[in-house]
């Protein structure tokens, strides 16, 4: 059982490491692009399963959405009792100073979307593993 310290500074902990990712993504690629503007265009990325990487929710009521921007049209909700499958991630709308979403699929189900990677606990972010 997780206590609320423990969650905190594995937040902490996440939030640093993918602060850490994104510069080093942003510095390799010689420029900083800024995220698109969501519309029904930037709303239907293609993905593909490079992660192999899975996680608990952090949260409950947390938007899976039909792309990586909070305008995108939500699909439904996971909560804390939920185990998600990482495909891959890519940059989207900022929510809590973190930019990164992943494409992600509920453990047993079919049930698959975008979510913003503050709601995921313990994934890396590789560059390897971009969309």
């Amino acid at each position: 059982m997780r206590t609320a310290s423990s969650q905190t500074w594995k937040i902490l902990q996440k939030r640093t490491t993918r602060l850490l990712t994104v510069l080093v993504v942003a510095v390799s690629a010689f420029a900083v692009v800024p995220a698109a503007p969501a519309s029904a265009a930037y709303c239907n990325y293609s993905w593909s399963n490079k992660s192999g990487q899975a996680s608990d929710i952090y949260g409950n009521g947390v938007n899976y959405r039909t792309g990586p921007y909070t305008s995108c049209d939500s699909l439904g909700q996971f909560g804390s009792d939920n185990y998600v499958y990482a495909h891959c991630w890519r940059f989207g709308t900022m929510v809590d100073s973190d930019n990164i979403w992943w494409h992600v699929r509920l453990y047993g189900t079919t049930r698959q979307g975008w979510v913003s990677d503050v709601y995921l606990l313990d994934l890396a972010t590789p560059v390897s593993a971009q969309c």
